[in-house]
């Protein structure tokens, strides 16, 4: 346990300073770009369901020669996942299961909503194939890491619990002992651009980092609109 928060703390201090390092060039960069994006996200690997994911920052694009470019950003990220209708045994006020007229324990089923938000620093390398006059189709891969900095978990039907919070309560997402802050990844994309400034894409958050114990992996798809200062 002692291990893991000294690898937080030192994964903590590491962003911090890429993101200071990466926001003075985006200040000064020739070709900022401002993108915003809405879609769904969960874990795979498991049977876990998605929920609304939110994307939001900036970045600069630096040109390379030909059709491809350069582009690192710093986002804010919201995801999430969705533990629905797990089956849980019925306890009492004194903890013991409670039986049904037949002597067979008695069950329940209990939803949880985790929802994660995160600090993104992606860095994509972008290839555009021209269709048309200041019209192009674009393609975007590249990693990404992450922080972990909020969110709430949201629990109904927990029936070890006792009192209101048999029935409902939250609390911080990166509270429970299993989870962790550090995300990383690959990111990739497909879009259409318009005059060189305009842009929509269909985006992939593909995680590759384990954020919690049990091996859980970040996904998220989203539906992104950019605006490309030239």
């Amino acid at each position: 346990m002692v291990q893991d928060k000294e690898k937080q703390k030192e994964m903590k201090r590491w962003l911090i300073t890429l993101v200071w390092t990466v926001v003075p060039l985006l200040l000064c960069a020739q070709h900022p770009v401002i993108k915003i994006g809405g879609g769904w996200a969960s874990h795979y690997g498991g049977s876990t369901r998605h929920i609304g994911a939110l994307k939001l920052g900036v970045g600069y694009e630096v040109e390379i020669g030909g059709y491809w470019s350069v582009e690192p950003g710093v986002y804010y990220m919201a995801k999430g996942w969705k533990d629905r209708d797990r089956q849980v045994l019925v306890y009492d006020e004194d903890g013991q299961v409670v039986l049904d007229e037949e002597g067979r324990p008695m069950t329940g089923f209990m939803n949880v909503t985790s929802n994660t938000n995160y600090v993104e620093i992606p860095v994509l390398i972008n290839y555009y194939v021209p269709l048309a006059s200041v019209h192009y189709l674009s393609f975007s891969a590249g990693p990404y890491v992450a922080w972990g900095v909020g969110g709430k978990a949201k629990t109904s039907g927990d029936t070890e619990q006792t009192g209101a919070a048999r029935f409902y309560y939250e609390h911080p997402t990166f509270s429970q002992p299993d989870m962790r802050r550090f995300d990383a990844g690959v990111t990739a994309a497909i879009g259409y651009e318009i005059g060189r400034q305009w842009a929509a894409a269909v985006t992939g958050d593909f995680g590759l980092a384990n954020v919690s114990r049990s091996g859980a992996k970040n996904v998220a798809f989203l539906l992104q609109v950019a605006y490309k200062f030239r």
